[in-house]
C-alpha cells in the first residue's frame, strides 16, 4: 500500500499534510475575510463622519435662513404701518399731500376740476344754456380737462 502512494510517505503524513493545506487556505481565507470586513467598516464609518458633518452644515443653514426669515417678518411689518411709510415720504423722498383737486378715485366718474369764470357782462340766452350744459366725461390722457399740467417729453409730472 505504501508503494502505490506518492513519494512512498505513510497515509498518516498525508492525510496531515491535506488538513495543514485546507488549515492554511481557510485561515487565509478568514484573514482576507476579516480584513475586508474591517475595511468595509472603516469605509462605512467615514461615510457616517462626513454625513454628520454636512447634516451639521446643513442644521447651521437652516437656523442661519429661519432667523433671516424672522428678520424680515419684523421689516416686513415695519414697512406696513402706514405712520413709517408717511415719514419716509415726507422725510427722505420729501413728499408731500396730494392736494383735493389732485386726488381722484378709480372708478368713479371724472368731473372737471377748473369752474368756468363769470364774464363782466351779462350772459345771453344762448351763454347761459352752455353753461349750464353737462361737461362731457374726461378720460385719463386729457391733462387739460383733469387741470394737470404736462410734464416736458409728454409724461405725468
Amino acid at each position: 500500500m505504501s508503494a502505490a502512494l506518492p513519494h512512498n510517505r505513510p497515509v498518516a503524513e498525508i492525510m496531515r499534510a491535506r488538513r495543514s493545506g485546507r488549515f492554511v487556505a481557510l485561515w487565509t481565507l478568514a484573514v482576507f475575510a476579516t480584513a475586508a470586513a474591517f475595511i468595509l467598516y472603516l469605509a462605512l464609518r467615514s461615510r457616517a463622519v462626513e454625513l454628520g458633518y454636512k447634516l451639521g452644515r446643513a442644521r447651521a443653514r437652516q437656523s442661519q435662513l429661519r432667523e433671516t426669515r424672522r428678520v424680515l417678518q419684523v421689516e416686513a411689518v415695519a414697512y406696513r404701518n402706514p405712520e413709517r411709510v408717511e415719514a419716509l415720504a415726507k422725510g427722505v423722498l420729501q413728499l408731500e399731500e396730494a392736494p383735493p383737486q389732485r386726488i381722484f378715485v378709480v372708478g368713479a366718474p371724472i368731473e372737471a376740476t377748473e369752474k368756468p369764470t363769470p364774464k363782466a357782462a351779462a350772459p345771453s340766452a344762448s351763454a347761459s344754456a352752455s353753461a349750464m350744459a353737462p361737461v362731457p366725461a374726461a378720460t385719463i390722457n386729457d391733462d387739460v380737462t383733469l387741470g394737470i399740467p404736462s410734464a416736458p417729453g409728454g409724461g405725468v409730472p
